[in-house]
């Protein structure tokens, strides 16, 4: 039949697959059960997602061996014709309210009632697994069986992009630019800040797009109230002297870019604010030029660490993996605001990097992002974000 939804080649699913197995048999695994559920604007599906085609509305999985599937299990008969035009897979079936005992059985029924299980959950911003009943039903139908955790499995699957991919991570990007034109062109002062979402939308929808991502929070440049935008439009009305903080993702079929800019909202940016801008340029720029396959998390801190120097902190983290979901490496300074979990990293050709650097005053009062989604290639990096990198003006 037509395909009428976004859908990648079978090829690039037949790739995925094979890259799962490869991780799967590192790891000694003889299946694993794969989890997904509908928190994280969807970035908690992204296993699932980037197997299968299928978002569900709310907790699904996939079984796989080393030879066989994947075997997609959707929440609710009610989304069942839906998954079986949008998915792939070798079957595409609901069962029970709890899965536990159905995924038992497939499990069972292809010869692993005494094998080594992976279980991989969720990570986004936190790590999560299974809803421990659907667990707990599984266990207790496979008494024989090893279960291990194997989040990490499906990080590492997911962390190198094909070209394939890549092409949807740029029409993203390039959704996302028009995004940040378009809120440039049309803002004014006095509109309500949730009509700025209107504005994303009047890019993205019409477009058959997606917005993964649409924080954005004004305050003024002499009193600032806060140094990170908020994560839901608000009421309050963009007034003359405000700075606007944005981090907007656009997503096509998933695949989102990312863009952080300060908007300077019918005055000249502060000269505290310009400073926080002209710092958080060069520390991208910085991180920009060290960014390339042979690099490491010490490179990134090294070329950042300046900021420090200049009596600044960072308050969101200073780069990120990216992909359906926030994805390792994380890097960032010792002096960060927020701490997070900081593993070492050497960069490979075929990782996407938001650099993001968010520059914050020593009391923490005064703050501004700035920042792109980046592609690391064989000789360095380069930004799938085109819009310029600067503190726009809004008149």
């Amino acid at each position: 039949m037509e395909e009428i939804f976004p859908k990648f080649s079978e090829a690039e699913y037949r790739r995925r697959e094979a890259v799962v197995r490869r991780e799967m048999e590192a790891r000694g695994l003889d299946a694993m059960v794969i989890a997904g559920d509908s928190g994280g604007r969807t970035a908690n599906q992204a296993s699932v997602y980037w197997l299968t085609n299928w978002l569900d509305p709310m907790v699904n999985y996939v079984v796989m061996t080393r030879t066989c599937g994947p075997f997609l299990f959707v929440s609710y008969p009610l989304f069942l014709h839906t998954a079986k035009r949008a998915a792939r897979g070798e079957t595409i079936e609901c069962g029970a309210l709890n899965p536990g005992p159905d995924i038992a059985k497939r499990l069972i029924d292809l010869g692993h009632a005494k094998g080594r299980i992976g279980i991989s959950g969720v990570r986004n911003i936190a790590k999560g697994s299974m809803l421990a009943d659907h667990r707990d039903a599984l266990v207790k139908a496979m008494p024989e069986a090893e279960f291990v955790d194997a989040l990490e499995a499906m990080v590492a699957a997911r962390m190198i992009k094909s070209p394939e991919e890549i092409e949807w991570f740029e029409r993203g990007a390039e959704l996302t630019d028009k995004v940040i034109a378009h809120m440039a062109q049309s803002m004014e002062i006095g509109m309500p800040e949730y009509q700025i979402s209107t504005l994303i939308h009047e890019v993205v929808l019409p477009e058959g797009g997606n917005v993964r991502l649409q924080f954005f929070g004004a305050t003024p440049m002499d009193a600032p109230e806060i140094i990170f935008p908020w994560q839901y439009p608000s009421n309050r009305k963009l007034q003359r002297g405000d700075v606007l903080l944005t981090e907007i993702s656009a997503s096509w079929g998933g695949c989102s870019g990312q863009i952080q800019r300060a908007f300077a909202i019918g005055a000249k940016p502060t000269p505290l604010y310009q400073r926080l801008y002209d710092v958080a340029a060069e520390c991208y720029y910085r991180i920009f030029e060290v960014l390339k396959p042979g690099a490491t998390d010490a490179d990134v801190r090294n070329a950042a660490i300046f900021i420090e120097k200049e009596g600044f902190r960072t308050l969101d983290i200073l780069i990120h993996g990216w992909g359906l979901q926030i994805e390792p490496p994380r890097v960032d300074l010792p002096g960060a605001m927020i701490k997070r979990e900081l593993t070492p990293v050497t960069f490979e050709k075929g990782m996407l990097i938001v650099i993001q650097p968010n520059i914050v005053t020593a009391d923490g009062k005064a703050g501004l992002q700035t920042g792109n989604l980046v592609l690391i290639e064989e000789n360095g990096c380069r930004s799938l974000q085109k819009y310029p990198m600067e503190f726009i003006r809004v008149q």
